[in-house]
């Protein structure tokens, strides 16, 4: 009877030791450690400029079983360069709070912050911020530069220049003056425009009636003393040759098989196409072929060199289709 009564007061002991250390018949599960961002001010939300630091710390709050966990070490980290964090991890005090100063990273607009803690609920905890582009420092071109158009024709691209600060971070609101320096080219909308949200500023340029060089600059007080001159051309207007069946035509001057066209160095000459045909360079000095070209495409070439050169369609040969470019200075 009392080695019975012996094993029974053990085995409620036993019991009794598993119950106070929250376990059961399954063996239990240990504490519940939880990382959340800490009660107002947490330094959540705020606005500063690029690379300098918020001025609000960061803080979270460590509990355990729903009290405060002290002596936990907090891991700071960001995925925008150039954030840093001081101290870049950190040490929860008897409150269970721990908390870091956050030097906002070189790209302006939303940012994040994230506060980790191995094994922790909620972890990692986010914080985010924006940032704002620093002052203007830098202005260069972005489009536009060293193209070419027809005589009375828009040029293609835009000329557009960057305001940015010294990360390329661009500055909106910049106003941007332009000005003819040189050449047959004109502006259109007026002789300023407004930096965009990227910090760019365009300016359409159109083509005058004669060819010829022209340059056009930009210049912005927000970067004193940094003009920018942009490089353009006007071209003569294309010699046009129609393709059609079985004949070459000269536009200009309705000579046909052979069509016979002048063209001057840096003129573009360009053959409109009805049907298939593939326009093929005989002789010296020659040029590019082209590919096979069918009803609405056009082929144009621009002659850098002085001379006369000599075409046919090799789909159809040269007794049916035929002509000639003399290219003169």
């Amino acid at each position: 009877m009392r080695r019975w009564l012996g094993l029974a007061l053990g085995v409620a002991g036993l019991s009794e030791v598993g119950a106070a250390c929250g376990g059961g018949g399954g063996g239990g599960q240990g504490p519940s450690v939880t990382i959340a961002k800490g009660g107002a001010p947490n330094g959540d939300g705020q606005s500063a400029v690029v690379a300098t630091a918020l001025p609000t710390s960061l803080k979270v709050l460590v509990q355990e079983d729903g009290a405060a966990r002290a002596g936990v070490t907090v891991a700071w980290s960001s995925t925008t360069a150039g954030s840093v964090f001081t101290p870049a991890s950190s040490v929860t005090d008897a409150s269970g709070e721990a908390t870091t100063q956050w030097t906002l990273g070189t790209v302006a607009g939303s940012q994040t912050a994230r506060a980790a803690l191995a094994g922790a609920g909620g972890s990692p905890v986010s914080f985010t911020a924006t940032a704002a582009a620093g002052a203007a420092t830098a202005f260069a071109r972005s489009a536009g530069d060293g193209q070419s158009a027809a005589v009375s024709a828009a040029f293609g691209t835009a000329l557009a220049v960057k305001v940015a600060d010294q990360f390329g971070n661009g500055i909106a609101g910049a106003v941007v003056d332009w000005s003819v320096q040189s050449g047959p080219v004109t502006l259109t909308g007026g002789a300023q425009s407004v930096t965009s949200a990227a910090g760019i500023a365009t300016k359409g340029v159109d083509a005058g009636a004669t060819p010829g060089p022209g340059i056009v600059r930009a210049s912005t007080a927000s970067v004193a003393g940094t003009d920018l001159d942009f490089n353009l051309t006007v071209t003569a207007a294309p010699v046009l040759v129609t393709v059609g069946n079985n004949f070459f035509r000269s536009v200009k001057n309705a000579t046909q098989d052979p069509a016979i066209d002048t063209a001057a160095i840096g003129q573009p000459v360009r053959w409109s196409v009805t049907g298939t045909h593939r326009i093929r360079s005989l002789g010296t000095p020659s040029f590019p072929s082209s590919g096979n070209l069918n009803t609405g495409a056009t082929f144009q070439l621009t002659f850098s060199t002085p001379g006369t050169y000599e075409y046919d369609c090799s789909i159809h040969g040269a007794a049916a289709m035929s002509g000639r470019v003399e290219v003169v200075p």
